[in-house]
């Protein structure tokens, strides 16, 4: 028998109270398609359909309303447990920095989650570069953070590693084989680019920076656009982009870390413990 992922009861159990997924994905501080797809997961699982639609409505169909009733009571127990375990809700601000690649990954569902089960939370999210947000860490701007070390750094705790990867466009005709290589990089003090230059001076492979951006879209379009090559985390290769195997140097792999305050609150206590669930299960 499969079990039932409690993230995906709550969306659907949002949906069945609201009507609506716009209304649902704003509630639960998700994008509506993956308000969509969580329902979508459900109905595989339970092999039924859960709500019928037409234009204008979502109602439940007579299985959602089978599977609507337990599920409010699912959730409402494991609510229940937790507090029974863990004390009285958590409550006060948590500060967290994490890379922009990752932002738009599934630590996004594992962060609005976690503000579902903990709405006396208050979660402030920035995005930057991560040496960026090491340096703001310890000017105090943060309370924990989530980002990628430099090889040989002993800061914070690793969570996950990941391959970095030459990319490129499909359409165009860099391939890594030019006599000059043109980059599509983030300024410093970015990790991939560094890590980008080490290994192409290794091999003595001459290049030239084409584009330099702070926003990962940016570096995307630049690259899907034929102007130059970039390096991504295997995980977060943008859609659209193509691996480049042939005639450059390996990268290795990002050392992705958890690093915190000294003395921080029980809500970012909490949140570490979510963010390291939810790397491993990326």
């Amino acid at each position: 028998m499969r079990p039932l992922p409690s993230e995906l009861l709550r969306s659907f159990v949002v949906v069945a109270q609201t009507g609506s997924f716009t209304v649902a994905s704003e509630q639960v501080s998700l994008s509506q398609s993956t308000v969509s797809q969580h329902i979508r997961r459900l109905e595989d699982l339970v092999g039924q359909p859960l709500f019928e639609r037409d234009t204008r409505n979502v109602r439940l169909s007579p299985q959602g309303e089978t599977l609507h009733r337990y599920a409010e009571r699912i959730l409402s127990l494991m609510d229940e447990a937790m507090t029974s375990l863990c004390g009285p809700p958590l409550n006060g601000t948590v500060r967290v920095g994490l890379p922009e690649d990752f932002a738009s990954t599934r630590l996004t569902t594992a962060l609005a989650s976690f503000v579902q089960r903990n709405p006396e939370v208050e979660l402030i999210i920035s995005t930057g570069m991560s040496g960026d947000l090491f340096r703001e860490l310890d000017e105090g701007r943060h309370d924990l953070v989530f980002a990628k070390r430099l090889s040989g750094s002993q800061r914070g705790t690793v969570v996950r590693t990941e391959p970095l990867y030459w990319c490129g466009s499909p359409t165009s005709p860099l391939n890594g084989g030019e006599s000059i290589i043109p980059l599509a990089v983030h300024p410093e003090p970015s990790i991939a680019r560094r890590r980008i230059f080490e290994a192409l001076k290794a091999v003595n492979r001459p290049y030239r920076l084409a584009i330099v951006s702070s926003n990962v879209m940016v570096i995307q379009a630049a690259v899907m656009a034929g102007l130059g090559i970039s390096a991504f985390a295997g995980y977060v290769i943008p859609e659209g982009l193509v691996r480049l195997d042939q005639g450059l140097p390996e990268l290795g792999v990002l050392e992705y870390v958890i690093d915190r305050q000294p003395s921080v609150s029980q809500a970012a206590l909490a949140l570490e413990m979510v963010l390291t669930d939810a790397a491993n299960e990326l």
